[in-house]
């Protein structure tokens, strides 16, 4: 395998660990398996907007060394573009390229959007969707789909009561998991639409114990414990690509109720115990979260094999979408 220069404005740090924790694992999997690279962090989180400009030097300087960029978010993909000439770029957008940035400005965002739109029509320019290829021809030309995978040996299942035990909780509890990696608040995760759920279910069911379980901002190892805990993982996003949370509680058989983002269909459509709302209404995901608990229990750690969504499959996916790239498609 040639050489790739990995870019990217989201990776962990000691201060937030599970920033951009997915990049880094599936940029870390590619390297184990044979991959030669380098990793540029783009740290504007910690250190602000300069590193963009100390980013771009740096590609301008040293991109001929480099057989492929591939660039994680649509910005470093603007980076990448204006910094290198001729030179091949793989660009994995987060979500749709509509919901790439959502900045506070409208019309800045509305700019970056065009951005994205126009670079990711260029020849050389080739793309990753996490949710669906879009419908326009041109931006589909040179696009693949590759939602990224789950590491079973991570998240594994253990027993309730270990989970709880360790994280203080009440075993009489149901606890309604909300996982939103970053910042809780973050506006297309919709923790006011949580919250109004756990409203709902506290004054309707009040028989079911319902309690709140917030998953952010938590070292990976004890992630596990959070999914075990919970009856039931609820996600209540405006949009997503393909959310991680949905796989890993797949992978800790943590049922699952969520709005239709992203492709969560494409991954729990017909699994007896996990549902996604039709009117994405709270008394609707509600009412669903109580119709799961209700529900047969079901295997949905094998069906992450089933469906081939752990980290092996899509780093091997991943891997032989270099060499198509690098072969010239």
């Amino acid at each position: 395998m040639k050489k790739i220069l990995f870019i990217t404005n989201s990776y962990p740090t000691k201060n937030n660990p599970d920033y951009g924790i997915f990049t880094k694992e599936q940029i870390d999997r590619v390297l184990k398996n044979g991959v030669n690279g380098d990793v540029l962090f783009i740290n504007t989180k910690e250190k602000g907007l300069k590193e963009y400009i100390k980013a771009f030097l740096f590609v301008q300087k040293k991109y001929k060394q480099y057989d492929l960029i591939h660039c994680f978010h649509g910005l470093c993909l603007v980076l990448a573009y204006i910094a290198t000439s001729k030179k091949k770029i793989l660009v994995s957008f987060l979500n749709s390229i509509e919901n790439e940035s959502l900045l506070n400005n409208k019309l800045l965002n509305n700019v970056f959007v065009w951005l994205y739109k126009y670079i990711a029509k260029k020849r050389r320019v080739f793309k990753i969707f996490k949710d669906k290829i879009p419908e326009n021809k041109k931006i589909a030309a040179r696009s693949f789909y590759l939602p990224n995978g789950v590491d079973l040996k991570y998240f594994n299942e253990i027993s309730r009561v270990e989970s709880c035990e360790k994280l203080c909780l009440d075993l009489e509890c149901n606890y309604i998991l909300f996982v939103a990696s970053k910042n809780i608040n973050r506006l297309q995760k919709r923790y006011d639409i949580y919250l109004e759920v756990i409203t709902y279910l506290k004054e309707n069911y009040s028989e079911y114990n319902f309690k709140e379980l917030i998953l952010s901002r938590q070292p990976r190892e004890i992630c596990s414990l959070y999914y075990n805990s919970a009856s039931v993982c609820l996600m209540t996003s405006d949009f997503e690509g393909s959310p991680n949370s949905i796989k890993e509680a797949m992978a800790c058989n943590t049922p699952i109720v969520s709005t239709n983002v992203g492709n969560v269909e494409l991954m729990i459509s017909g699994i007896n115990n996990s549902f996604i709302s039709s009117t994405n209404s709270p008394i609707e995901l509600g009412d669903l979260i109580v119709k799961s608990i209700n529900s047969e229990s079901y295997n949905l750690r094998e069906e992450v094999k089933i469906r081939k969504l752990t980290v092996e499959c899509k780093t091997e996916e991943l891997i032989n979408i270099y060499q198509e790239v690098l072969d010239g498609k």
